[in-house]
């Protein structure tokens, strides 16, 4: 007699891979919140939902939430909390904390699940609430112009702004939806804010060879050609619409 065994996939054993950590809040709770949770981005920043699996929401009003998130190995660009204010769709945008494992603020940390037996410990996030955004009309406009041939590599441009300059990292920054590269020697943008004073306008060039950093910023607007510092950009109301931001992108 002969016996024969054998062990057939049948997809449906538990995942026991992932990750885990704490979020830390700090700053006050808007009033507006209705839910937060921790998700994992496959690219960084993530422009659709398809870029991102979502964690459990977490408890409202704390000062800190343990968490855990099962996936089966994989890699992922960075880490995050977002926010989502009540009556509104998510915005995957809407960032208000990003795991960084070193003082960097602008690099993230990536999360690799090796194998299905990994589960990473300590991936701790600080999110800061006064990142949160509102609900806002108010947009900043203008004409983006290329000088120079475009990198290879090149797959998309993003505006960003920031109230800071030089920003001191990724959250203090509000970045558009991308745009896709290599278009002609102008292209309109329209850029979401929140009523401000913004000392940066600018964009990223995004490329597949290079990880996302403050190289990647080709493009600054200027009230003069001669000026040394950003132009100014002051946002007053939620339904504010400030046109004429040019951005000359310069390889």
């Amino acid at each position: 007699l002969f016996f024969f065994s054998c062990k057939i996939d049948t997809g449906l054993e538990p995942t026991h891979s992932g990750f885990r950590g704490t979020v830390h809040f700090i700053n006050d709770w808007p009033q507006q919140t209705d839910q937060v949770i921790v998700v994992a981005a496959t690219k960084f920043p993530p422009t659709v939902i398809t870029d991102i699996i979502l964690g459990d929401p977490l408890p409202l009003g704390v000062d800190s939430a343990a968490y855990s998130i099962f996936n089966p190995p994989a890699e992922f660009a960075a880490v995050g909390v977002v926010w989502k204010e009540k009556d509104q769709p998510w915005d995957v945008t809407n960032i208000i904390g990003i795991y960084f494992p070193t003082d960097n603020k602008f690099s993230p940390g990536v999360v690799k699940i090796k194998d299905r037996n990994t589960f990473l410990d300590s991936i701790d996030i600080v999110a800061d609430l006064s990142k949160a955004r509102l609900k806002a009309e108010s947009t900043i406009e203008g004409k983006l112009r290329v000088n120079g041939p475009w990198p290879d590599d090149a797959t998309s441009v993003l505006i960003i702004a920031s109230e800071s300059f030089p920003p001191s990292g990724l959250l203090d920054v509000t970045f558009g939806q991308p745009i896709p590269a290599n278009f002609d020697s102008t292209q309109s943008y329209t850029l979401r804010v929140q009523p401000g004073k913004y000392k940066l306008i600018g964009c990223l060039i995004l490329q597949s060879n290079v990880p996302l950093g403050l190289e990647s910023l080709k493009g600054i607007y200027f009230k003069r050609p001669t000026d040394f510092f950003p132009g100014l950009v002051t946002v007053p109301t939620d339904t504010s619409k400030i046109k004429n931001i040019d951005i000359t992108i310069d390889f």
